[in-house]
Parts: C-alpha cells; structure tokens; sequence
C-alpha cells in the first residue's frame, strides 16, 4: 500500500513537470535526455558483444529444456504403452483363467455324475442281493445273501478300480 501512494506521487509529480510544456518542447527535452543517456552507456561494440553472449546462453538454455522436454514425452509415451500392454496381459491371463477354471468345473461336474452312478448301481446291487431268491424251488435256508458281485468290483468301479470288497472277498 505504501508502494501506492509513493507511485502516486511519483506520477503526479512528473505529470505536473511535463504539463506545461508544449508538445515541441517535450520532445526536443526527450531527444537530449536520450543523447545523454546513450552517450553515459558502454560502447556500441562492448554491448553487442554483452547481448550476444545473453542471446547464445538463452538459445543454449532453451535447445536444452526442449531436449528435455521431449525425453520426458518419449518416457510417458513409453510408460503408457508399457502400462497398457501390462494391462492386455493381465486381461488375456484373467481370461485363460477363467476358461481353465471352468474346464475344471465341468470335469469336476462329470466326476461327481459318474460317482453318483456307481453309488447308484452298487446300491441296487446291494438291494437285488439282499432280496431272497424267489427262483428257487427247494426249501434250502439260505445263510446270507447271495450276491452276484464277484468280489473284485469296488462300490464306485470307476473312482477306485484297484478296490477289493472285504466283504465279497473270495475265501482262499
């Protein structure tokens, strides 16, 4: 705020110098102020030299911030293709994933079916073998069920064909 007021007074205190000159005065007043001031400045071939050394240092300054301006855009274009490929990778592995895991889940599904079905055959087995034999004609007591099951079969032949019934097993 101090700056203000000081500028204030400042303009005010020229404008009040230069208003009552006329137009012609003002600018023959100019013209030798100005070939005081040239006359007080460094030679010609001394300032061109100063401004020459400025102008390579900026050229110099501004060739180096775009060089590293285009190594910092080649770097974030190389990232995003990077990030996006990661990205692509990522997508195809979910994907292969998730088509083994449903291949899975089919096998899964098929062997639970097949296991059901043995449980189901060898319980009918069981049931046909603990029925009395109604084919036969003589009166002979049976001691224990008859089974047609050979004693090499397993309950679930299929999940387990190495299986050999205890109970069913031949006696040697």
């Amino acid at each position: 705020m101090n700056n203000f007021f000081k500028g204030i007074l400042v303009g005010a205190g020229i404008g009040l110098l230069v208003a009552p000159m006329r137009g012609e005065e003002f600018r023959k007043m100019l013209a030798q102020r100005f070939s005081e001031l040239s006359n007080s400045m460094p030679q010609n071939e001394q300032l061109s030299q100063y401004t020459q050394q400025v102008s390579n240092t900026v050229s110099q300054s501004a060739g180096n911030l775009k060089d590293y301006a285009q190594q910092a855009v080649s770097t974030v274009k190389n990232s995003a293709s990077n990030l996006s490929d990661i990205a692509q990778n990522a997508a195809s592995t979910v994907k292969g994933s998730a088509s083994n895991l449903g291949g899975i889940a089919q096998n899964a599904a098929s062997t639970v079916k097949q296991s059901g079905q043995d449980v189901a055959d060898t319980t009918k087995q069981a049931a046909t073998s603990a029925k009395p034999n109604n084919t036969s004609t003589t009166n002979t007591k049976t001691t224990g069920p008859t089974s047609t099951n050979t004693g090499t079969s397993a309950p679930f032949p299929s999940a387990y064909p190495e299986y050999i019934n205890p109970e069913t097993k031949p006696n040697i």
